[in-house]
């Protein structure tokens, strides 16, 4: 299944709204799609992950390595909502590490982790 991305404007950030699986085969469009709001000078993705049900290797290291790349311009990155086949591999990976997860948008925003 391809993934499509649509992006959203909030206070202080962008909200990228996924759909589809996070995997080897969609990695250039998820890639281009973060690459562009990075480029833009974004200090806050956060990567609505509700309708994504599906990540592999591929798609976790991809995570990871946006992360990074985000903290080298000063900019973070989060995760809202992933569904919990997707949360659990994530934690399985140690992801949330990285990237904090959040339930809801104003959390996100806010910055208010709860442990998952």
């Amino acid at each position: 299944m391809a993934m499509q991305t649509k992006e959203r404007p909030v206070p202080n950030g962008v909200v990228l709204e996924m759909t589809g699986d996070l995997t080897y085969a969609n990695r250039e469009q998820f890639k281009t799609a973060v690459e562009a709001i990075r480029q833009k000078g974004c200090r806050h993705l956060i990567l609505n992950m509700a309708d994504v049900r599906f990540v592999d290797s591929s798609g976790l290291g991809l995570l990871a390595l946006v992360s990074q790349n985000f903290k080298l311009s000063q900019a973070k990155v989060s995760m809202l909502k992933p569904q919990s086949y997707v949360r659990e591999i994530m934690s399985l990976a140690n992801i949330q590490k990285l990237i904090p997860v959040y339930d809801n948008e104003q959390d996100a925003l806010g910055g208010q982790s709860k442990a998952a």
